[in-house]
Protein backbone atom coordinates (compact mmCIF):
# COMPACT_ATOMS: atom_id res chain seq x y z
CA UNK A 1 0.00 0.00 0.00
CA UNK A 2 1.34 3.42 -0.91
CA UNK A 3 2.18 6.28 1.40
CA UNK A 4 -1.02 7.96 0.34
CA UNK A 5 -2.98 5.10 1.83
CA UNK A 6 -1.39 5.66 5.20
CA UNK A 7 -2.04 9.38 5.45
CA UNK A 8 -4.47 10.88 7.89
CA UNK A 9 -3.40 14.45 7.12
CA UNK A 10 -5.56 16.78 5.05
CA UNK A 11 -2.55 18.35 3.36
CA UNK A 12 -1.04 14.96 2.43
CA UNK A 13 -4.40 13.81 1.09
CA UNK A 14 -4.70 16.81 -1.22
CA UNK A 15 -1.07 16.41 -2.31
CA UNK A 16 -1.87 12.83 -3.30
CA UNK A 17 -4.99 13.89 -5.20
CA UNK A 18 -3.15 16.55 -7.20
CA UNK A 19 0.15 14.70 -7.74
CA UNK A 20 -1.40 11.39 -8.77
CA UNK A 21 -3.95 12.71 -11.28
CA UNK A 22 -3.51 14.27 -14.70
CA UNK A 23 -5.48 15.72 -17.62
CA UNK A 24 -7.97 18.57 -17.90
CA UNK A 25 -10.78 16.57 -16.29
CA UNK A 26 -10.69 14.53 -13.10
CA UNK A 27 -13.27 11.95 -12.09
CA UNK A 28 -14.23 10.74 -8.62
CA UNK A 29 -12.76 7.39 -9.61
CA UNK A 30 -9.45 9.09 -10.47
CA UNK A 31 -9.39 10.67 -7.02
CA UNK A 32 -10.05 7.33 -5.31
CA UNK A 33 -7.28 5.71 -7.35
CA UNK A 34 -4.94 8.56 -6.43
CA UNK A 35 -5.76 8.08 -2.77
CA UNK A 36 -4.91 4.37 -3.16
CA UNK A 37 -6.63 3.11 -0.04
CA UNK A 38 -9.21 0.46 0.77
CA UNK A 39 -10.00 1.67 4.28
CA UNK A 40 -13.13 3.59 5.17
CA UNK A 41 -11.74 6.63 7.02
CA UNK A 42 -9.81 8.24 4.14
CA UNK A 43 -12.53 7.29 1.64
CA UNK A 44 -15.14 8.97 3.84
CA UNK A 45 -12.88 12.01 4.11
CA UNK A 46 -12.63 12.37 0.33
CA UNK A 47 -16.28 13.30 -0.39
CA UNK A 48 -16.42 15.40 2.78
CA UNK A 49 -13.42 17.44 1.70
CA UNK A 50 -14.74 17.83 -1.85
CA UNK A 51 -18.15 19.00 -0.62
CA UNK A 52 -16.71 21.49 1.88
CA UNK A 53 -14.20 22.93 -0.60
CA UNK A 54 -14.82 25.20 -3.62
CA UNK A 55 -15.09 22.03 -5.72
CA UNK A 56 -18.41 21.46 -3.96
CA UNK A 57 -19.87 24.39 -5.91
CA UNK A 58 -19.72 22.35 -9.14
CA UNK A 59 -23.37 21.71 -10.16
CA UNK A 60 -24.46 18.28 -9.01
CA UNK A 61 -21.41 17.75 -6.80
CA UNK A 62 -23.41 17.93 -3.55
CA UNK A 63 -25.64 15.10 -4.78
CA UNK A 64 -22.63 13.00 -5.79
CA UNK A 65 -20.71 13.57 -2.56
CA UNK A 66 -23.79 13.06 -0.41
CA UNK A 67 -24.47 9.75 -2.16
CA UNK A 68 -20.85 8.68 -1.69
CA UNK A 69 -21.00 9.45 2.03
CA UNK A 70 -24.23 7.48 2.44
CA UNK A 71 -22.79 4.47 0.60
CA UNK A 72 -19.46 4.50 2.47
CA UNK A 73 -20.99 5.16 5.90
CA UNK A 74 -23.67 2.55 5.21
CA UNK A 75 -20.96 -0.04 4.66
CA UNK A 76 -19.33 0.94 7.95
CA UNK A 77 -22.72 0.54 9.61
CA UNK A 78 -23.24 -3.02 8.36
CA UNK A 79 -19.65 -4.02 9.13
CA UNK A 80 -18.41 -4.48 5.57
CA UNK A 81 -14.64 -5.02 5.44
CA UNK A 82 -13.89 -3.31 2.10
CA UNK A 83 -15.70 -0.29 0.60
CA UNK A 84 -17.50 -0.31 -2.75
CA UNK A 85 -18.96 2.47 -4.93
CA UNK A 86 -20.96 2.20 -8.19
CA UNK A 87 -19.36 3.21 -11.49
CA UNK A 88 -21.92 5.96 -12.06
CA UNK A 89 -20.58 7.91 -9.07
CA UNK A 90 -16.96 7.13 -9.91
CA UNK A 91 -17.39 8.54 -13.43
CA UNK A 92 -18.57 12.02 -12.30
CA UNK A 93 -16.02 14.57 -13.60
CA UNK A 94 -14.96 18.14 -12.93
CA UNK A 95 -12.13 20.45 -14.02
CA UNK A 96 -8.70 19.56 -12.64
CA UNK A 97 -8.02 23.31 -12.37
CA UNK A 98 -10.57 23.41 -9.54
CA UNK A 99 -8.63 20.72 -7.72
CA UNK A 100 -5.27 22.49 -7.99
CA UNK A 101 -6.81 25.88 -7.13
CA UNK A 102 -8.47 24.38 -4.05
CA UNK A 103 -5.20 22.85 -2.90
CA UNK A 104 -3.43 26.19 -3.29
CA UNK A 105 -6.17 28.09 -1.47
CA UNK A 106 -6.73 25.69 1.41
CA UNK A 107 -3.23 24.27 1.82
CA UNK A 108 -1.99 26.63 4.58
CA UNK A 109 -5.27 26.23 6.51
CA UNK A 110 -5.07 22.45 6.28
CA UNK A 111 -1.52 22.35 7.64
CA UNK A 112 -2.59 24.49 10.59
CA UNK A 113 -5.77 22.52 11.29
CA UNK A 114 -4.13 19.09 11.29
CA UNK A 115 -1.43 19.87 13.87
CA UNK A 116 -3.41 18.84 16.98
CA UNK A 117 -4.61 15.52 15.50
CA UNK A 118 -3.43 12.48 17.47
CA UNK A 119 -4.70 9.07 18.63
CA UNK A 120 -6.79 9.54 21.79
CA UNK A 121 -10.07 8.34 23.30
CA UNK A 122 -10.24 5.31 20.97
CA UNK A 123 -13.47 4.17 22.62
CA UNK A 124 -15.16 6.97 20.63
CA UNK A 125 -14.00 5.61 17.26
CA UNK A 126 -13.95 1.84 17.76
CA UNK A 127 -17.08 -0.32 17.35
CA UNK A 128 -19.83 0.19 18.37
CA UNK A 129 -18.98 3.92 18.35
CA UNK A 130 -17.92 3.62 14.69
CA UNK A 131 -21.47 2.56 13.82
CA UNK A 132 -22.85 5.62 15.63
CA UNK A 133 -20.44 7.78 13.62
CA UNK A 134 -21.71 6.09 10.45
CA UNK A 135 -25.33 6.90 11.33
CA UNK A 136 -24.39 10.54 11.99
CA UNK A 137 -22.61 10.76 8.63
CA UNK A 138 -25.65 9.31 6.85
CA UNK A 139 -27.94 11.88 8.51
CA UNK A 140 -25.56 14.68 7.52
CA UNK A 141 -25.31 13.40 3.95
CA UNK A 142 -29.09 13.31 3.63
CA UNK A 143 -29.10 17.08 4.21
CA UNK A 144 -26.89 17.48 1.12
CA UNK A 145 -29.88 16.87 -1.17
CA UNK A 146 -32.05 19.83 -0.10
CA UNK A 147 -28.99 21.99 0.62
CA UNK A 148 -27.74 21.43 -2.93
CA UNK A 149 -30.21 24.18 -3.89
CA UNK A 150 -27.98 26.77 -2.17
CA UNK A 151 -24.38 27.69 -3.07
CA UNK A 152 -22.05 26.23 -0.45
CA UNK A 153 -25.11 25.16 1.54
CA UNK A 154 -23.46 21.86 2.48
CA UNK A 155 -20.35 23.45 3.99
CA UNK A 156 -21.26 22.89 7.65
CA UNK A 157 -22.50 19.28 7.38
CA UNK A 158 -19.60 18.43 5.04
CA UNK A 159 -17.14 19.82 7.58
CA UNK A 160 -18.72 17.63 10.26
CA UNK A 161 -18.27 14.59 8.00
CA UNK A 162 -14.60 15.55 7.54
CA UNK A 163 -14.04 15.59 11.29
CA UNK A 164 -15.78 12.23 11.69
CA UNK A 165 -13.60 10.79 8.92
CA UNK A 166 -10.42 12.24 10.39
CA UNK A 167 -11.39 10.84 13.78
CA UNK A 168 -11.83 7.36 12.29
CA UNK A 169 -8.61 7.60 10.24
CA UNK A 170 -6.39 8.81 13.09
CA UNK A 171 -8.36 7.11 15.91
CA UNK A 172 -8.87 10.52 17.49
CA UNK A 173 -12.08 10.38 19.51
CA UNK A 174 -11.84 14.06 20.38
CA UNK A 175 -12.42 14.89 16.72
CA UNK A 176 -15.58 12.80 16.68
CA UNK A 177 -16.84 14.69 19.72
CA UNK A 178 -16.26 17.97 17.90
CA UNK A 179 -17.95 16.53 14.83
CA UNK A 180 -20.98 15.67 17.00
CA UNK A 181 -21.24 19.33 17.99
CA UNK A 182 -21.10 20.34 14.31
CA UNK A 183 -23.73 17.71 13.50
CA UNK A 184 -26.09 19.19 16.08
CA UNK A 185 -25.47 22.69 14.73
CA UNK A 186 -26.01 21.54 11.13
CA UNK A 187 -29.31 19.80 11.83
CA UNK A 188 -30.55 22.69 13.96
CA UNK A 189 -29.64 25.24 11.27
CA UNK A 190 -31.43 23.22 8.61
CA UNK A 191 -34.54 22.98 10.79
CA UNK A 192 -34.45 26.65 11.86
CA UNK A 193 -33.68 28.30 8.54
CA UNK A 194 -35.14 26.01 5.91
CA UNK A 195 -37.51 28.31 4.00
CA UNK A 196 -40.02 25.70 2.79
Amino acid sequence: MSAAAQTTKLSDLFDSLVDNTSGEKVSIGDLMDALDTRTFGPLLLLPGIIAASPIGAVPGMSIVTGSMIILIAGQILIGRKKPWLPNRLLEFEFSRDRLTATKKKLGPWMEWAERPIQARYPVLVDPPAAQIVAVACILLALTFYPLALFPFGVFLPATAVCFYALGLSSRDGLLTLFAAVLTTASLWALYAFWPF
